[in-house]
């Protein structure tokens, strides 16, 4: 494995999770919603109400199609990039596709302690129900599922670096 990617729901943990596996194996991190902030200049919620869910995909889609991912790289990715075919073959190219299954509870905890949030697909119809859309494009892309619930970030990512000491190779050269 040269690189990872954690993909779940908004609140899942993944940027906080991303940062520590990358601690500590000593890699790059990168956040695909910060890059996409970046590029257009805006929060991620403002860039959603401006132009709508659609449109939104297709700008996250691009971002990440245009990114020079260096070996040796953790990626946290918008919950909405399994939307994507070709974002999600793109990043599956490059790393090991982890996904970070947390339990309803947790992600409505966490996105309420961080609100206004950008997420794409939760007007329409609420957490729980764009989390049953979601389910099984996360588990479709992933190379391995971690089921989580009320463990921190640090427990989290041990329980990421064991299964993938487990059931991978690490190349943390």
């Amino acid at each position: 494995m040269h690189s990872l990617t954690l993909i779940g729901m908004p609140g899942s943990g993944k940027s906080s999770v991303g940062k520590i596996i990358a601690a500590r194996l000593d890699w790059n991190f990168l956040d695909t919603d910060t890059c996409i902030e970046q590029r257009h200049g805006i929060s991620l919620q403002a860039l959603i109400d401006r132009v709508g869910d659609p449109s939104f995909r297709r700008f996250e889609e691009e971002t990440i199609l245009d990114l020079k991912i260096p070996k040796r790289t953790v990626v946290a990715t918008g919950g909405s990039v399994v939307y994507s075919d070709a974002a999600m073959g793109y990043l599956a190219s490059l790393s090991t596709v982890v996904f970070l299954d947390a339990a309803l509870e947790a992600i409505r905890a966490h996105i309420e302690a961080e609100a206004p949030r950008g997420i794409v697909g939760l007007a329409a119809g609420g957490l729980e129900e764009l989390l049953q859309e979601r389910l099984p494009r996360y588990r479709r892309y992933a190379d391995l599922v971690v089921p989580c619930a009320a463990e921190t970030p640090e427990e989290v990512a041990l329980k990421v670096l064991a299964e993938l000491r487990t059931g991978l190779e690490i190349d943390d050269r």
